[in-house]
């Protein structure tokens, strides 16, 4: 057993100075490294403030070009679509109306017209895809006219889809209506 030593005195002796040795130098390892860190903190600051800069400039552009798409998608919720095609629709089709080349179609009717018909009229109407559809109204010297019209039509291929509409015996000849489709050598498409 271990005696029991008994410290009577009012202010025992304590040696506490290696605990102040201890406490000293980590006070002053603190101290170094707190300045350490700030002088880290200030050459972060001092380094990234262009990076920053460019950062926020990026941000503010970001920012504007998303309001620029919001007032962009809320112009187009407003545009009637619907409206818009039937326009450029109408638009197109009197565009090609407008190109279309007559001098080129009755160069191409007189290639094939048969030496005893005479043509009185000649009506087209443009389909999306580029096809004239003609309806031409002829009068023949005698019945076999149209038929002859027909078959000429049929052998040339810029003509397709000859078909009669109406046929009528007068006393200055045979009167007759043909539907064709014309395709021209340059087909403006409507749409």
């Amino acid at each position: 057993m271990k005696p029991l030593h008994l410290n009577l005195a009012s202010r025992p002796f304590r040696d506490y100075r290696q605990l102040y040795v201890v406490v000293i130098i980590t006070s002053i390892l603190i101290a170094f490294m707190l300045l350490n860190n700030i002088e880290t903190g200030y050459r972060y600051v001092r380094d990234t403030r262009t990076t920053r800069g460019k950062i926020d400039q990026i941000n503010r552009q970001i920012e504007l070009e998303n309001r620029k798409t919001e007032e962009a998608g809320q112009r187009l919720r407003g545009v009637n679509v619907k409206l818009l095609a039937e326009q450029a629709t109408f638009v197109n089709a009197r565009l090609a109306e407008r190109a279309f080349s007559w001098s080129e179609l009755l160069d191409r009717l007189e290639r094939i017209l048969p030496s005893d018909v005479r043509i009185e009229s000649v009506s087209p109407s443009f389909a999306k895809d580029g096809l004239v559809h003609l309806t031409l109204f002829a009068v023949a010297k005698n019945g076999e006219g149209m038929t002859s019209m027909l078959d000429h039509l049929n052998h040339d291929l810029r003509f397709a889809n000859a078909f009669p509409t109406a046929e009528e015996h007068t006393t200055t000849g045979w009167k007759f209506g043909i539907g064709v489709d014309y395709k021209p050598s340059i087909a403006r498409a409507g749409e």
